[in-house]
């Protein structure tokens, strides 16, 4: 007898990768996934959003022009003010991030789109590339003076060992916090509305007319949630370049 193996909710199957062509180097798996393709997809629409926003650089500027600048002068004030004056060098790496982030994000509330920042992988693997951006800025900012930052002024010398370890602890803790805060957020999110659309189609098969009148209620639930998920994408997508931008400026100010 054929063994019955119950399928996951779409709620939980939404976040599965998908092999679109394999590809094997050297015994490593470089497949090329719906996650690659969601950012491949990404970097192309916003690219060609960019450019043809941007290809008049009109003084009276049209929707789309004053839409692209509104996002880069919202990003390169926010990399100012944090990081100070010093920092404009690193604005073009913030703002990349942002729309990366944003744009990614909200592409995948599309039917034909994945998500793939609701991916820890993938929030890790930005998070560590801010970290080697920072350190690197730290380095060539500020040479071998930049280990002081682990050393707060005023440190008694008896305490010195015990506040370095935790400084140098807590230092390498802030790739994983700015990962994983924007993948919680996204993944509860994404798992939040599609619970509600499987809900909506198990009444609809469990009652029948009567629970396509009932749907309504959990349709009318995600369309609110679909609100709140963009509120979310803009608001963690902005907290991620705060960070960064703070990182950046402990990297350009010695302390």
């Amino acid at each position: 007898m054929a063994s019955y193996e119950p399928e996951a909710p779409y709620a939980i199957r939404q976040f599965e990768i998908d092999v679109l062509i394999p590809i094997e180097l050297f015994g490593i798996d470089m497949s090329f996934t719906t996650s690659a393709q969601a950012m491949v997809t990404t970097i192309i629409l916003v690219s060609a959003f960019m450019l043809y926003g941007m290809r008049g650089r009109s003084m009276t500027p049209n929707r789309l022009q004053v839409s692209v600048e509104a996002v880069y002068t919202f990003v390169a004030r926010t990399v100012i003010k944090t990081a100070g004056p010093e920092a404009k060098s690193a604005i073009p790496f913030v703002f990349s991030l942002f729309v990366f982030i944003l744009f990614g994000s909200l592409f995948g509330l599309t039917p034909v789109k994945f998500t793939f920042t609701s991916h820890l992988v993938v929030t890790m693997a930005l998070s560590l590339l801010v970290f080697a951006y920072v350190n690197t800025l730290a380095v060539r900012t500020q040479g071998a003076g930049f280990f002081r930052f682990f050393l707060p002024a005023g440190t008694p010398i008896y305490l010195a060992p015990v506040l370095v370890v935790i400084e140098v602890i807590s230092y390498l803790f802030r790739p994983i916090t700015l990962g994983v805060r924007i993948f919680a957020n996204i993944l509860a999110g994404h798992i939040m509305i599609k619970l509600f659309a499987d809900f909506s189609v198990m009444m609809t098969e469990a009652l029948g007319l009567t629970g396509i009148a009932l749907s309504i209620l959990p349709v009318i639930m995600m369309t609110v949630l679909y609100g709140f998920e963009v509120l979310i994408f803009l608001v963690q997508s902005y907290i991620f370049i705060l960070i960064t931008s703070l990182y950046i400026r402990d990297a350009l100010h010695a302390h």
